[in-house]
């Protein structure tokens, strides 16, 4: 009877063990802070804010400005990648709310300070190595440190 009710704990346990989300690309997937973005027609390097980060998990994707003074915002969207991880998209940014979205859209004019310059922007990956992260797109070249 012991080695039934047993039997039923670790099945039971190992059920829940597997039950966690693991990242579709480690060395992409985490908190990123933004070094510097530069925009490819002009080659304007901005470095406006040191405190812009990225968060990366799964198919979501969060930007936001923490404690400079320019009130970006918190943006909350969606993170696809291409199958050999070589293209992200972001898309779908909404403003972020308590532990969600609100569900309103922002405008393509909120994003410009992130590097981002349309409502849906693939990047080509130029290196992920989980410490550094680059990204470009049609717009601007992101490049990241791991946070």
């Amino acid at each position: 009877m012991k080695a039934i009710h047993l039997l039923i704990a670790m099945c039971f346990f190992a059920l829940f063990a597997s039950c966690e989300k693991k990242p579709i690309d480690e060395n992409i997937e985490g908190m990123w802070k933004l070094e510097q973005f530069t925009t490819l027609d002009d080659g304007i390097v901005h470095r406006d804010c040191q405190r812009i980060f990225y968060s990366i998990q799964l198919k979501i994707v969060q930007i936001a400005e923490k404690q400079c003074t320019h009130k970006y915002g918190t943006f909350v969207g969606h993170f696809y990648l291409n199958e050999d991880h070589s293209q992200a998209t972001m898309k779908d940014f909404r403003f972020r709310e308590s532990t969600g979205d609100s569900g309103e859209d922002v405008p393509v004019e909120r994003l410009l300070p992130f590097g981002i310059n349309s409502l849906e922007t693939t990047f080509d990956v130029l290196k992920a190595d989980g410490k550094h992260l680059v990204l470009q797109s049609d717009y601007a070249k992101l490049e990241f440190i791991s946070f």
